[in-house]
């Protein structure tokens, strides 16, 4: 991208000014705006954001013009071009957004004209779009009179930080995630964690790495940008919305920069962006609006805990996950999905592939999820049971489990009763290599039964792999109700979990992230909402089926999970 230079002595000006600015801290009291009627094509500005670390670092910023959208749809953008040693080898991309620009005004004084919000695509992206100070403040803007009405070039730009990013999760789980968000048009970033070290977040001022965050702890989700902004504790940031969802109760967070990964095709799955970690969390995102995100700095969000405790039946290893959940029931979950429903699945998908250190195609165990509630004497719950559905692939550990979570998670969130308050969930997973499991060969009974009375059968039964045979006798109760005469018994056992291969997606089931969530009926009470979490324990026995009658429980192993089928002729006398 060609960029007119500013002169040198302009330039150390310009720098000088901004450095004193940052020095002071100024940003908490609120830096002098430049309003955008002294925003004019040609004007030599500075742009600051963080490119390593936690310090922002400056940049050249060019304004090219002020152009609007459609009346009344779109605020004026400024359209700029960035250069610079912090940009010239990379561009900007995801991070950059509510990056700040100080422009000079008639006054000589450095003032804050816009943040970075927007980018066009362009190959290396040096060329974007920046939202109006006033506009992020919440002041009405009215386009200035050499504004250019250019509809097409502000809906053809994108807002610079949607991708979301994950950290605490394996690299074979990210790829999961990933595909699910190609496949929805969305960009997903798999993000190291906080430096080993640790590090020590500084105040946020404009240009600092922020982060909005639907969990905190060993697995985090959330959207990293620039702030744009800092009027003593209020904190606006990105210059465009997250979800454009009005009222938030999300956790603001400082943020870590590692570097900026170039990539100067610009678009929307291949872009420059920040590889960034989440700090610590320092305040509240309180407003998702249109031209801006804005959060204070003191009090943090509502938030309830997620505990999973993952066991290996065979090494008898224990291991711990802990993350606190961001909680918007009370702003009546804008964008219609929670945190438990976005992060849990994935959560319980990394704990499942970290305690078997990998996918192994055969395993076997439980899972038991509990979800506390306030209103409630005794916990939302189900168990299940798990054989196979490892899928041998390590992008598909724990798709069955994360699949069952994100079903309970989905139906609290569309709970349609007086509001329900979750102070918490533990999940208590045990798993093991090989498949405890068992295939039915044939079964044997008795040629004459009576109609109430049991009837004693036995199965003779199979390990996969195994040419060795062993038998279980069971007892199925006869319908009172049956005809006389010959009937036909049908046995039919509960077949090994389906891995995310087998059903040709590529991806796991992680609830409600990207939209992929399918619609669950609304329960209307606490009663109601029991018995649809509870209907998620699935009855994985063996089940017997007289002539016209419906299947009934007949058998289940503790330790097997019997599967195939098997039929009896019987002759039921009166």
């Amino acid at each position: 991208m060609a960029y007119a230079a500013a002169s040198v002595l302009r330039g150390a000006v310009l720098s000088l000014l901004a450095s004193l600015v940052l020095a002071a801290g100024a940003g908490a009291a609120g830096d002098p705006i430049l309003p955008l009627a002294q925003v004019h094509p040609g004007m030599q500005c500075t742009g600051y954001s963080v490119v390593h670390g936690t310090t922002p670092a400056s940049f050249d910023v060019t304004i090219e013009d002020v152009v609007s959208g459609d009346p009344g749809s779109r605020q004026p953008r400024l359209l700029i071009k960035v250069s610079g040693p912090a940009v010239d080898a990379t561009g900007i991309g995801p991070g950059f957004s509510g990056s700040p620009i100080y422009c000079t005004g008639d006054d000589g004084v450095a003032r804050n004209a816009g943040a970075i919000s927007e980018s066009l695509g362009d190959y290396g992206n040096h060329v974007a779009l920046a939202t109006p100070i006033e506009a992020i403040l919440g002041e009405p803007v009215v386009p200035p009179a050499q504004t250019r009405y250019r509809p097409a070039l502000v809906r053809a730009a994108r807002p610079i930080a949607e991708p979301l990013s994950v950290t605490g999760i394996s690299a074979p789980l990210a790829n999961a995630l990933q595909r699910a968000a190609r496949k929805r048009g969305r960009v997903l970033f798999d993000a190291p964690a906080a430096p080993f070290a640790g590090f020590a977040g500084p105040p946020l001022v404009p240009g600092s790495a922020v982060a909005v965050g639907l969990a905190s702890g060993d697995v985090t989700a959330g959207a990293i940008g620039t702030v744009a902004y800092v009027d003593g504790s209020k904190v606006w940031a990105f210059g465009h919305p997250l979800d454009s969802a009005g009222r938030r109760a999300l956790l603001l967070e400082d943020a870590y920069v590692y570097t900026v990964v170039n990539n100067p095709v610009g678009t929307e799955d291949a872009s420059t962006y920040k590889l960034a970690a989440p700090g610590a969390d320092v305040g509240t995102l309180s407003d998702d609006a249109i031209n801006a995100i804005v959060g204070t700095v003191g009090a943090l969000p509502p938030r309830y805990p997620l505990h999973i405790v993952a066991r290996d039946t065979d090494s008898g290893a224990r291991q711990v996950t802990n993350v606190l959940l961001a909680d918007e029931s009370g702003v009546g979950l804008p964008t219609g999905s929670s945190a438990l429903s976005d992060v849990g699945p994935m959560a319980v998908a990394q704990a499942a592939y970290e305690i078997l250190d990998g996918a192994p195609d055969r395993l076997s165990g439980s899972m038991c999820a509990r979800f506390a509630v306030r209103e409630l004497p005794r916990p939302l719950r189900f168990c299940n049971t798990y054989v196979g559905g490892g899928g041998g692939s390590a992008d598909t550990a724990g798709a069955p489990l994360a699949a069952d979570f994100a079903q309970a998670a989905e139906l609290i969130d569309a709970y349609a009763g007086p509001r329900l308050h979750v102070t918490g969930v533990t999940v208590d997973i045990r798993l093991g290599r090989g498949l405890h499991q068992a295939l039915l060969l044939h079964a044997r009974g008795p040629r004459s039964v009576r109609r109430g009375h049991d009837v004693r059968i036995r199965l003779a039964l199979r390990a996969p792999g195994s040419a060795r045979t062993f038998a279980r006798t069971i007892a199925v109760r006869v319908p009172r109700s049956l005809k006389a005469g010959a009937v036909e018994l049908r046995l039919r056992g509960t077949p090994a979990d389906q891995s995310a291969s087998e059903d040709d997606t590529g991806t796991i089931d992680l609830g409600s992230l990207f939209g992929g969530a399918g619609s669950v009926p609304a329960a209307r009470t606490p009663l109601d909402l029991a018995f649809g979490i509870a209907e998620i324990e699935r009855f994985d026995g063996l089940t017997a089926t007289f002539p016209h009658r419906e299947a009934i429980a007949a058998y289940r192993d503790p330790q097997l999970r019997i599967s195939g089928s098997a039929r009896l002729r019987l002759l039921v006398r009166r």
